[in-house]
């Protein structure tokens, strides 16, 4: 038995946002810990304990922000295109 059309569409994007949502977890979280991790590694190696620590920490930022701002962009396109023509 299958379900009317607005369960279904709302089923639907339901399941978007979660998956949205759990994307942009995972794309903070992974380059932040990779990168942390990296830092660390290579403090043992060359015995200089916060300077890779801090490095990776801020590439990881930098690289976490420049994934989020990509997912985001199609977004923010749509929304400020939206506005656009009902100004017109």
């Amino acid at each position: 038995m299958s379900l009317p059309p607005s369960k279904q569409k709302n089923k639907t994007r339901f399941f978007y946002a979660l998956s949205l949502g759990m994307e942009l977890g995972f794309l903070i979280a992974i380059p932040l810990i990779i990168f942390l991790l990296l830092g660390l590694f290579l403090d043992k190696k060359f015995e200089t304990f916060p300077i890779f620590l801090i490095c990776g920490i801020l590439i990881g930022l930098g690289a976490t922000f420049v994934d989020v701002y990509y997912l985001v962009l199609p977004f923010l396109e749509k929304r400020s295109g939206k506005r656009s023509v009902d100004k017109q």
